[in-house]
């Protein structure tokens, strides 16, 4: 299943949408969180690597975790290592950068969270590379562990500082411009907006990771920055009811990952700087926790792409499924009705939340850090979260033609031990497909039915003789041409 999404999902995604960079970032220090510790976050916008994964590096003085577009490694979009620092950035059209050589933005931020230790470490790198000349025009956002956190805009042969704790309410924030660029940047409807969310979180108490990831990173607005309600009831741009558009919004259709790196107090270990990550569009995916210590989960680092962007991107598509690539069906998020994606994402995530937070405290009481208990957390909550996006899918592929086509569906007994038997119902003369998968993408076994005709009809898995894997399993149903799944569980 893993490689028939990629294949199909970057196809549509690289010929449907623009491929500018544009990303919207913030920086906060302790003064001006709920907790006291410094956080850096990023919704990255650039729809020209619609598949992001979180990986590991060792390869550098120090090591560090980092979110790059599949197999594009050499770039950094966001990331912290071993020692608290963290970095991210947003393209600056409006700063200069004339330069041919040396390292691009993303190069920069990979080489600094190999080199540096602080963010005096990452401004002696801009002093030193003021006269050779950068690759460079960004607004790079940096935090450590000491508490430090700033924004720094970087052209070719300048910089310009804006340390969070000379902000009156300690935090920064920029989307694709500088304060001192020549004025031609973009964004300015993002800033507007994620200044009106951040000071609100600020002035309540509530400026924390969760509410960065909840509200600002899924947040959707109009060209004067003022928010849609969700579900929107309603009509625009010749699109049907519940559509709109969001080009110029935090959580936009080119936006394809997102990350909330959550600091440390100085007394504690920086290796539990967290980095919360959303791989794909932020409305399509969850966030889950990494840390840098160590290779990061198969789920979120796959050899050719990540399942969890894989799977989000699918969602994406059901989502975003308007003749105008921009625009985003409101009612697949929430229907009016209790119900829709993020009546399932949300609770997840929630629940996620409360479960870190518990195994945070636990680790920054103990004098040791149980670094093995850590990756088993964050390898157990990434299959988790791989697990539950898959259940997704029905909710925001199911519609009126699909009941039309295929009534009902079920599988059952599940979990099975030798065998279990699909039935399903559907309304007229259909061509059936059911094929099922191994939770690492195998295809397994694959039946076609043409001309089938109306009523029940059952199919026994197990009976064939084929030899299947215990653990999850993929189900996908299509009846012409669309497509549910079934998570089935294959017992010892």
């Amino acid at each position: 299943m893993k490689y028939i999404i990629t294949l199909s999902i970057l196809f549509l995604f690289t010929n449907l949408f623009s491929q500018e960079e544009e990303c919207t970032i913030g920086v906060a220090n302790g003064t001006a969180t709920q907790d006291g510790r410094p956080m850096i976050w990023k919704t990255r916008d650039y729809s020209a690597e619609p598949s992001n994964e979180v990986r590991y590096n060792y390869s550098f003085k120090y090591k560090f975790i980092y979110v790059a577009g599949a197999g594009n490694g050499t770039a950094a979009r966001m990331g912290v290592n071993e020692h608290g620092f963290a970095m991210m950035n947003s393209t600056s059209d409006d700063m200069p950068n004339g330069s041919s050589t040396g390292l691009n933005n993303g190069e920069t931020m990979r080489n600094a969270l190999g080199t540096c230790k602080t963010v005096a470490d990452f401004q002696h790198y801009l002093d030193s590379t003021n006269i050779t000349g950068r690759n460079t025009n960004a607004n790079y956002g940096a935090m450590d562990a000491s508490g430090v956190a700033a924004i720094f805009e970087t052209g070719e042969l300048v910089y310009y500082k804006y340390d969070a704790a000379d902000s009156p309410n300690g935090y920064v924030l920029r989307t694709n411009f500088a304060i001192n660029g020549d004025g031609t940047g973009s964004g300015t409807e993002r800033l507007i907006r994620t200044v009106k969310l951040v000071g609100d979180f600020h002035k309540g108490d509530s400026l924390n990771y969760k509410s960065i990831l909840r509200h600002q990173m899924r947040d959707f607005s109009d060209y004067k920055s003022a928010p849609y309600a969700i579900p929107f009831m309603g009509s625009m741009g010749g699109q049907p009811y519940g559509y709109i558009e969001t080009a110029v919004s935090i959580c936009r259709n080119s936006s394809v990952s997102a990350a909330v790196i959550h600091g440390v107090l100085p007394n504690e270990d920086p290796l539990l700087s967290t980095m919360w990550t959303i791989l794909g569009q932020p409305a399509s995916s969850v966030a889950l926790p990494y840390w840098p210590i160590g290779y990061t989960p198969a789920e979120s680092d796959g050899l050719v792409t990540a399942q969890l962007a894989d799977v989000a991107n699918l969602i994406r598509s059901y989502l975003f499924d308007a003749n105008d690539a921009s625009y985003i069906n409101t009612v697949k998020l929430r229907d009016g009705s209790g119900g829709g994606l993020f009546a399932k994402t949300f609770p997840f995530e929630d629940e996620t939340f409360e479960t870190v937070n518990n195994l945070m405290e636990t680790w920054r009481s103990k004098s040791v850090l149980p670094t093995s208990e850590m990756r088993t957390a964050e390898d157990s909550l990434a299959a988790l979260g791989y697990e539950f996006l898959l259940s997704c899918v029905n909710v925001v592929n199911s519609n009126e033609e699909m009941n039309k086509e295929l009534h009902f569906s079920k599988v059952f007994p599940n979990p099975f031990s030798t065998s279990t038997e699909l039935s399903y119902t559907i309304e007229s003369n259909s061509s059936v497909d059911i094929k099922i998968y191994s939770l690492s993408g195998a295809l397994l076994e694959s039946v076609n039915i043409e001309n089938l005709s109306p009523g029940s009809h059952q199919y026994k898995i197990g009976s064939n003789g084929i030899m299947y894997p215990e653990g999850i399993l993929i189900l996908k149903l299509t009846v012409n041409g669309k497509s549910q799944y079934h998570k089935i569980v294959k017992m010892q």
